[in-house]
Parts: structure tokens; sequence; C-alpha cells
């Protein structure tokens, strides 16, 4: 199953609603196709959640249909909640995750794992902070203060950044770390 052209939204009960090109409906056990594809994409995107959300629900781990619902229904809650004028999952298959309303935020055990979740990247961490700086608007002069680095480190770091995510400049890596929840850790 191709996942694109997807939004999710609570209802007042506190139930997942898919909506999509086919209408809206409510995310059940039935809907094996889709969270299999699901569960494949927090296995590469975010491994860190699936692993927690896997402990979390392993008391229901032998009935696998009712397992992988659990997961992917938390993952939905935690990390998608309204329903907006953004697709959740786009055209492109790119997430844009939204800050869910949650009465626990900032002392949950999960969160920075399954809410907010950690985005499997392939750039260092590094990396990571080099472009969170200029993320933050820091020039690189900034940047150098900062962390203790030189210009040209800095230099070449957001080179391997940009080379690594397939991204052609800063303004495009930024698109790709909104689209990846990369800064929100």
């Amino acid at each position: 199953m191709e996942l694109r052209n997807k939004e999710f939204y609570r209802t007042p009960g506190g139930e997942i609603m898919i909506h999509d090109e086919d209408g809206s409906h409510t995310l059940t056990e039935r809907d094996r196709s889709f969270i299999s594809a699901f569960i494949t994409k927090m296995g590469e995107f975010w491994p860190e959640a699936l692993q927690v959300a896997s402990k979390l629900y392993e008391k229901c781990r032998y009935s696998v249909p009712l397992f992988e619902f659990k997961i992917v229904r938390r993952f939905l809650k935690c990390n998608f909640g309204r329903f907006d004028n953004t697709l959740d999952i786009d055209q492109m298959g790119n997430y844009h995750f939204e800050d869910v309303e949650c009465p626990l935020r900032g002392e949950c055990l999960f969160e920075g794992k399954i809410c907010k979740p950690k985005f499997n990247s392939a750039l260092s961490e590094r990396e990571i902070e080099v472009m969170r700086c200029h993320y933050d608007g820091m020039n690189i002069d900034q940047i150098s203060d900062k962390l203790n680095i030189s210009p040209d480190t800095i230099r070449t770091h957001k080179r391997n950044a940009l080379q690594r995510t397939g991204t052609h400049s800063i303004q495009e890596f930024f698109i790709y770390a909104r689209d990846k929840n990369l800064f929100n850790q």
C-alpha cells in the first residue's frame, strides 16, 4: 500500500480517523494493509518509536493485528490530531507532524520517543547540531562560537548534511528537516 494523500485526526472520543481520496473512516484492526505499511515506515524512519511502542504493547503481541493496530494508533494519536489544510502524508509521501495537544506534554515518558519521535537520519549528531543552528538562524561565526569548532568544519558538516539528505540548498534542507521532524527531539 502506498502511504500518500492521508489526513489523520482524532474524534472527541479519542478514535483515529483516516481521511483520503476514498473518504473518512475510523482506523480499526481490519486496516491491515495500511497498518502493515505504516509499521514498515516506522521501522525505517522512527525505529526507536517502533521499539518503544512494541514494548509498551508487548502483552498483546500474540495477536499481531491487535498489536500492530495499537502501535500505529498510538503513534498517530501522538503526532497527528487535527483535521486541517495540510495533509499529514502528502502526495510525495512526506510526513507533516503536528504539535498535538496532550495533557501530559512535558512529563510523558514517551515524549521524544513515540510523541515527536527522533527521525532515523543518515546524519551524524554533529551534522544535525550544525544544521539545527542554521535552522535557528545562526550564522557561521555564531555557530563556531557556540559549538567551538572552526568555520571550515561547519561548512564541511553543512556540505555533508546536504549530500546525505539529497538536498541542494539550505532552504531545501529545512523543508526536509521539517517534513522528517528532524529537529523536534
